[in-house]
C-alpha cells in the first residue's frame, strides 16, 4: 500500500542501487544487464504469439532497467579527466565568485572559458592568487587571461586525513593553479550568466550588510545566515555553534528555506480560495524560493531545500497531501539525476536524513504531550522537532564529525528563533535601502539579537559535558545503527515482535563490532609517516603513542588529531629529534640516531635537514642470502 501511494519511492530505490553499483560494484551490474537481455528475448516470443502478460517479470525487468539506466547516466557524468598541463599554459577563464582573502593569497573559483587544452575547457577549478591590488579587486564575471601550470587537486597523503579532493570531486572540481600577481590580466567581463549575475547581486546586498553592521561578528553571522556568505566567518564564531549543534543555522539549508516557505504559505493563503488563485500562488512562492536560491549561490544544499519543497507545493497545488514521502523522493531523484555525485556529499546525506526523520517521528513525539496552551505548545513543538531531526541525524553525525553535541535541543531554542528574525530584519534591511534612518534602526535591532545569540550559545558551550567528542564508529556500525532504526519504524507501523528482535539483534551486531574494534586496537603496533614542511614520524603502541619531529614550532595539531580520533589513542608525547636524543619509554627506546620500537630498529639519518628513518636489518632475524654481503646502511628499506 504504501509503495502503491509512493512510486517514487520505489523509483528512488533502484536508482540508488545502480548508483552505487556504478561507483563501487561495477562488474555486479553484469547479471543486471544479462537479465534485461534474457526477459527481452522472452517477452519478444510472447508477444510474436499475441501474449501481453504484466506479471512479476515484467516488473522485475523494469526494475533492472531503471538499475542500469542510473549506472549509465552515472557514467556519462564521469567522463575520463584530462589531464593536467605539466608546463604553464594560457587560458581565459572567468572568476566565479569574488576571491576570499586568505593568510597569503586569494582563494576564488574560475571556470575556464578558452585554454590550449581543448579538453579543460569548461573545467570549473580552485585558484589561488598571489596577493596584490588587482587580486582584492576582482569580481564575480571578470574574464581574466592566465598563464599557469593547472594541476588535479590531490591530498597530501596523510593517514586518516580529510578527503579535500573527494569533497571537491562531488562539486564538480578537480584542478586547481596558482597565479602569481604578472600571470593574469582582467580582459573585461564574460558574457551573460544567471549565476554570475546572482553573484553580482549578492555582493550588491553584502555591501551593505558591511555598512550597516558595525561589528564584525555581526556580519559573519549574519551574512552566512542570510546569505550563505561563509569565507569571513573566524574560528571562534564558528566553534560556538558546531560545539552546541547550532551549525546548521549558518549553513543555508532547508531550514532557512522551510522558514520563507512556510511565511510565504501564510502570506498568499488568501489565494487557495479559488483553483486559479492556488496556483497563482504557487507560481509566486516558487518563484520567490528559487530567487532566494540563486541569490545565496545556489548551494547544493539550497537546491536540495528548494526542490524538495517545489515538490510539496505542486503535490498540494494538485491535491496530492498525503503523499509527502513521494513529493521526497521526487526531489531526492531529481537532483540525483542532474548530479549523481550529489548522493556522496555529506550536507545531501544528513538533510533527507533529517527531513524524513521529522517527517515520521515529529507526530508521534508531539502526540506524546498533546496541549492547546500557546504558552506550552509551541516550545514543545521545536523540541520535538529537535528531537525528531537527530534521531535520523545522530548516526551520521557521529561517523562523520566524531562528535554529539549534547545541548542539540537548548541550543535549538535559541537559534531557530533568532533565524527567523534575522532574516527576516535582513531583509527589511534591504529594503530598508532609501531610508538611511530606518536602517540603521534595523541594523542596531540585528546587532543586539546577534550579540545575544553569542552570548548564550557561548554559555550553552561552556556547561558539563556540552560536546561529547573524539567518537569514532565503522562504517559496519554505522549500518548497524541504521538497521535498528529501521527495525524500530517497522514495528511502529506493523506492530509485530520480530522487528524487535531484529532491532535488538542490530544493536548486539554494533556492540560486537565495537568489541572487536576494541581489541584491534588496544593490540595495535604501527609507524606512520606525514607529509609536513618538516617530517613527523608517529610511533603507536596500543593507546600509547609518541610524535617525532624535527621542529615543534612547525607541527600543527592537525596533521594528527584525526589519527587520535579514528585510533582512539591518548594525547600523543612530542619529541624533538636531537642529534643528542635519548629515551627509554614503554616500547619505545631512542639512542642518538638509533631508534628500537618493539622488535623494529631504525637509524635517523639528516638529508636536507629533513629527517628519514630507515629500518636496520637484523642479521639473526632477516640473514642475508649466502652469495651476498650483508646490506649496508644505504640500501636499507625505507619506510614510506
Amino acid at each position: 500500500m504504501f509503495f502503491s501511494n509512493n512510486p517514487f519511492v520505489k523509483i528512488l530505490g533502484f536508482w540508488l542501487l545502480g548508483l552505487m553499483l556504478s561507483r563501487f560494484y561495477p562488474l555486479l551490474l553484469i547479471p543486471f544487464a544479462l537479465w534485461i537481455i534474457i526477459g527481452l528475448g522472452w517477452y519478444a516470443k510472447l508477444f510474436s504469439r499475441k501474449r501481453y502478460p504484466f506479471d512479476l517479470i515484467a516488473s522485475s525487468l523494469l526494475a533492472t532497467a531503471l538499475v542500469l539506466i542510473s549506472s549509465v547516466n552515472y557514467r556519462i557524468q564521469h567522463p575520463p579527466l584530462p589531464t593536467s598541463s605539466s608546463k604553464e599554459i594560457c587560458f581565459w577563464a572567468t572568476v566565479v565568485e569574488k576571491p576570499a582573502e586568505k593568510e597569503n593569497s586569494f582563494q576564488l573559483k574560475l571556470r575556464i572559458e578558452q585554454a590550449e587544452n581543448d579538453s579543460l575547457n569548461k573545467q570549473t577549478m580552485m585558484g589561488w592568487l598571489q596577493k596584490s591590488d588587482n587580486a582584492a579587486k576582482l569580481e564575480a564575471g571578470d574574464l581574466l587571461f592566465c598563464q599557469s601550470r593547472i594541476s588535479r587537486i590531490e591530498n597530501r597523503g596523510n593517514p586518516f586525513e580529510f578527503d579535500y579532493r573527494d569533497y571537491l570531486a562531488n562539486q564538480g572540481i578537480y584542478f586547481s593553479c596558482y597565479l602569481k600577481s604578472g600571470k593574469f590580466e582582467k580582459a573585461g567581463k564574460s558574457h551573460f550568466r544567471i549565476r554570475l549575475a546572482a553573484e553580482k547581486f549578492r555582493e550588491k546586498l553584502l555591501t551593505i550588510l558591511r555598512s550597516n553592521l558595525k561589528k564584525t561578528e555581526s556580519f559573519e553571522v549574519i551574512s552566512a545566515l542570510s546569505l550563505g556568505y561563509r569565507k569571513e566567518l573566524t574560528p571562534e564564531t564558528r566553534a560556538a555553534f558546531v560545539e552546541t549543534g547550532g551549525m546548521h543555522v549558518l549553513a543555508v539549508s532547508g531550514l532557512h528555506v522551510g522558514l520563507i516557505y512556510f511565511f510565504l504559505l501564510k502570506l498568499f493563503s488568501f489565494l487557495k480560495r479559488s483553483h486559479k488563485g492556488k496556483w497563482i500562488r504557487c507560481c509566486l512562492i516558487l518563484s520567490i524560493l528559487w530567487a532566494y536560491a540563486l541569490l545565496t549561490g545556489l548551494s547544493p544544499s539550497v537546491q536540495r531545500a528548494t526542490l524538495m519543497f517545489t515538490f510539496l507545493l505542486l503535490a498540494e497545488s494538485i491535491n496530492r497531501t498525503n503523499s509527502i514521502y513521494n513529493s521526497i523522493a521526487a526531489s531526492a531523484f531529481a537532483l540525483l539525476l542532474i548530479d549523481s555525485d550529489i548522493l556522496f556529499a555529506v550536507g545531501f546525506q544528513l538533510s533527507y536524513a533529517a527531513v524524513l526523520s521529522i517527517v515520521y517521528f515529529y507526530p508521534l513525539i508531539n502526540g506524546l504531550v498533546p496541549s492547546k496552551n500557546p504558552i506550552v505548545k509551541k516550545p514543545w513543538q521545536l523540541l520535538c522537532v529537535s528531537l525528531a531531526a537527530q534521531i535520523g541525524t545522530f548516526p551520521l553525525s557521529i561517523y562523520y564529525f566524531n562528535q554529539f553535541p549534547f545541548y542539540f535541543w537548548l541550543s535549538n531554542f535559541v537559534v531557530i528563533p533568532a533565524a527567523f528574525v534575522l532574516l527576516a530584519g535582513t531583509f527589511s534591511l534591504f529594503i530598508a535601502t532609501p531610508l538611511p534612518a530606518l536602517q540603521h534602526g534595523i541594523a542596531f535591532l540585528l546587532e543586539g539579537t546577534n550579540s545575544a545569540v553569542l552570548i548564550a550559545l557561548k554559555f550553552i558551550s561552556r556547561l558539563p559535558g556540552a560536546v561529547v567528542s573524539g567518537i569514532s564508529i565503522t562504517p559496519g556500525q554505522l549500518t548497524a545503527i541504521i538497521l535498528a532504526i529501521l527495525f524500530i519504524i517497522l514495528f511502529i507501523n506493523l506492530k509485530q515482535v520480530k522487528f524487535i528482535r531484529y532491532a535488538l539483534i542490530s544493536l548486539i551486531a554494533f556492540l560486537v563490532i565495537g568489541i572487536n574494534e576494541k581489541r584491534q586496537l588496544f593490540n595495535q603496533h604501527r609507524l606512520l609517516v606525514y607529509e609536513n614542511k618538516q617530517a613527523v614520524f608517529h610511533f603507536i603502541d596500543g593507546r600509547s603513542n609518541f610524535i617525532l619531529t624535527s621542529d615543534t614550532t612547525e607541527l600543527s595539531p592537525y596533521v594528527y588529531s584525526n589519527t587520535l580520533t579514528k585510533l582512539q589513542l591518548d594525547e600523543p608525547q612530542i619529541i624533538l629529534i636531537s642529534d643528542f636524543l635519548q629515551l627509554r619509554e614503554k616500547q619505545l627506546f631512542i639512542e642518538n640516531d638509533i631508534y628500537q620500537f618493539g622488535l623494529e630498529t631504525y637509524i635517523l639519518s639528516p638529508e636536507n635537514k629533513k629527517p628519514k628513518l630507515t629500518e636496520l636489518r637484523n642479521a639473526v632475524e632477516n640473514p642475508p642470502p649466502s652469495n651476498s654481503s650483508n646490506k649496508s646502511e644505504s640500501e636499507a628499506k625505507t619506510l614510506p
